[in-house]
């Protein structure tokens, strides 16, 4: 290699963020606390393919399910406190996503303009909760189906279709997904909530 492309490729090259330096170090300590091996080319590309797709950009939360608001945000348009928040999202009246630093989301579009839910969102949810786990039912929210004239349920319900056949297919999810559950799809942390 021409010492021009190894200056160019040392330019190139981004400074490690602080939590990428401790994913680095956490692999050291746990080579360093093995006894020696021998490292194939076969185990750095089996290696690198790992780490690759462990920190390919992942798509945001939005993209998933669509806007959301945080909270505060879903506090001051529906009226009712926190605690009306949760025994609504625990009565499957809403639906909420958490975000792995915990903090709550809520898609907007079960969110009506007279500052109320959607109607009928626990006969769906009542279907989905404690059988899919909570990101996965919200990103079912934004899928087209073939049953729902290829209309997601979340726009087949805002339409008013009827109830019942978005509660059939909000069961048949259910009951494939207990069957074989599908891997709960990866977000990027950084969560850019819509304002109301």
């Amino acid at each position: 290699m021409s010492i021009r492309a190894l200056l160019s490729s040392e330019l190139l090259m981004r400074r490690l963020t602080s939590s990428e330096k401790d994913l680095l170090a956490s692999i050291e300590q746990q080579l360093s606390a093995r006894r020696r091996t021998v490292i194939t080319p076969d185990i750095v590309e089996q290696a690198t393919h790992l780490i690759r797709s462990m920190t390919d950009p992942r798509p945001g939360l939005h993209e998933l399910v669509g806007p959301v608001c945080t909270t505060s945000d879903i506090v001051a348009w529906l009226g009712i406190s926190r605690q009306g928040i949760n025994k609504a999202v625990r009565t499957n009246r809403i639906l909420a996503v958490q975000s792995p630093t915990t903090m709550w989301y809520y898609p907007t579009w079960q969110l009506m303009a007279n500052h109320s839910v959607i109607d009928d969102m626990s006969e769906v949810l009542g279907r989905l909760r404690g059988r899919v786990h909570q990101l996965t039912a919200a990103t079912w929210f934004q899928r087209p189906l073939e049953v729902l004239e290829q209309t997601t349920p979340a726009q087949w319900m805002l339409d008013g279709h009827d109830l019942q056949t978005v509660v059939g297919a909000a069961e048949a999810f259910a009951t494939a997904e207990e069957r074989r559950p599908s891997p709960v799809p990866l977000f990027d942390p950084e969560i850019q909530a819509t304002s109301l």
